[in-house]
Formats: structure tokens, sequence, C-alpha cells
């Protein structure tokens, strides 16, 4: 069901904080994050009713907004009432003081989306890494969202300004958390790009910040990249892995052959690991050709840390 919003007067009587106030916690300390009109009016949703009233009891109890302001809405209960935490870790959703989960972001997301809004999408994006871990806000918020998305423009809900907006934001997103996950004293290095004919890097970008939290240096390279050089690049920084990160199958064949001389590019003991959008036939000709075909970030991340043998030579 989709969450119901307010406009300003009416968040007010609810929590008995004056406009000026509601204004002040959300742009000095962004408390909540409530959507716009086109009129650019703030439209405010049950969780930020939900996150102004604890906020108003726990600066009320003697917390400092400042300290308070970013908490997650489980943090906040508990400030609110320890003793109600210590029986329900997690509030129900009858007690209309559930927590903010993942869904909750992708739909603010689409939201902000719908609305053209990059500002919200920017700070619903930021404020998810508060509550949630990087994997969790690539795997449980960026993916669906991204999804959901795509969904919207093919039964035409959506249109492509709406899919651009989107994509710039959340490029510069995870470009910048891409940059902050850089760790020079990380193992193996892993070259991530994506083939010629494919120019949309968003997915490659995960599969990045994935090899990351895996304990590999992944080396970036970008979209649209021919075979030689992504060869190129593993043979000059000795790397172990190469990921590519297919979006665009529309020419299948042009595709393949890239593949397949990628493959034979590099040697034999390097994995060449592949994921995103493809045909099943696709894949098929994909493992044919020595691939490992990633389903799932997450089963990306399991075979790069070594929970599933993927290597060449260990398949028969």
């Amino acid at each position: 069901m989709e969450t119901k919003t307010h406009e300003i007067q009416y968040v007010s009587r609810c929590t008995g904080l004056s406009p000026h106030r509601i204004r002040a916690w959300e742009r000095r300390y962004m408390a909540v994050m409530p959507a716009r009109t086109t009129s650019r009016r703030r439209i405010f949703s049950d969780l930020d009713i939900q996150r102004l009233q604890l906020l108003r009891r726990a600066v009320e109890s003697g917390h400092r907004i400042a300290k308070v302001a970013r908490l997650s809405l489980e943090d906040l209960v508990e400030l609110a009432d320890p003793q109600r935490l210590a029986v329900s870790p997690r509030p129900s959703r009858a007690s209309g003081l559930d927590a903010i989960d993942e869904e909750d972001y992708v739909r603010l997301g689409f939201h902000a989306i719908t609305g053209f809004d990059t500002r919200l999408l920017e700070r619903t994006l930021q404020q998810s890494l508060v509550h949630f871990s990087r994997r969790r806000v690539i795997e449980g918020i960026i993916v669906p969202l991204l999804g959901k998305v795509g969904d919207a423009w093919v039964t035409g809900t959506l249109r492509i300004a709406h899919e651009h907006m989107a994509s710039a934001v959340i490029q510069t997103f995870l470009g910048g958390l891409l940059r902050d996950a850089e760790n020079r004293e990380a193992g193996d290095t892993a070259i991530i790009a994506t083939p010629s004919g494919q120019r949309h890097d968003l997915g490659a970008l995960a599969v990045a910040l994935t090899a990351s939290d895996a304990g590999w240096q992944p080396l970036y390279l970008g979209s649209n990249l021919p075979a030689e050089e992504i060869a190129a690049a593993a043979v000059y920084n000795c790397a172990r892995a190469v990921a590519i990160s297919l979006v665009g199958t529309t020419n299948g064949e042009q595709l393949r052959r890239e593949c397949l001389n990628l493959r034979r590019l590099l040697s034999a003991d390097l994995s060449l690991y592949a994921g995103g959008q493809a045909p099943p036939e696709l894949r098929f000709a994909l493992s044919e050709m020595g691939l490992h075909w990633c389903e799932t970030l997450e089963t990306f991340h399991v075979a790069l840390v070594g929970e599933i043998p993927m290597r060449p030579e260990q398949e028969t």
C-alpha cells in the first residue's frame, strides 16, 4: 500500500511542531525528507509524521535535535520508551511505529523520480546509508528502485527523461561510494567494466562496490570498452578477476563475439564474471565460453570471497 501524503499544516497539527520548526529540522538537520509538489510545496509521508512525533518527544526529554535528527525510527522509539522496545525490538506495523525498511526507501526514491525531484532522491540515497550497510543499500534499495523505474518506463508510466534523471543521480551517488571505498590495503585486483556497445554503467559501479566489500581492490574502467582494452588493463595490473556488466542486449551476436574475444585474450587462470540482463540463450553461450554468470550481486560477492569454487580449472 502506498504511503499517504500530507501538507505541512496537517503535519503541524499532528506533531505539535510549528511549520517553521519543521522546515528548520528538515533544512538544517535532514530530520525528514518531504517530497515536493510541482509548485515546491512540501508533502510529508506518514513516516515523516511518525519521525517528527518521536523527535519532538526526544527533544522534550532533553536530547539535542542535532544528535537525534538522523537516528533510525527504531532508535527514536527506544529514546521515547526504552521499556517498550525491550519487549518488542521491532515495533509492529499495527503500532504505527514500524522501522523504516528498504521498501520505504524504494517508495521514497520512486516518488522523487516521478516528480523529477533530484534533491529528494539524493537525500533519500544518502539517508539510507544511515540505516543500512552499503551492500544493503545497493542490493535492497538501488537495484529494486532501478527495476521499478525500468518497469514503469516499459508500461509508459515514466518517460525517458525520468530514467535519465534517476540514472544521473544514482551514478553520482555510486561513484562517490566507490571513491570512498578505495582500499590500498585490499588484496587481489578485479577489473570492472562494460564491453563495447554497453553504454550503461550503473550495474558496473554496483559490481565494483561489491568487489570492494568482498575484500578485493576494484579497478573500475567505465562503459563501452573494447575487449583488448579490458584485457590490457588486467595484464598491466596483474588482476586475478575481470567482471563485465551487461544491460543492453539488442545486438546479442556482437556482444557474444566481444565476450569470446575477451575470454581468449585473458589467461586461463583468470576468472571472468558476467552479470546483468541477458536472455537465457546468451547466458548459456557465455557459460560455454568460460564466463561465470552471476545472477545477483550476492552471487558475485560469494564467488569472490571463495565460498563457491568458480575457477575455470575446477569445472568439469
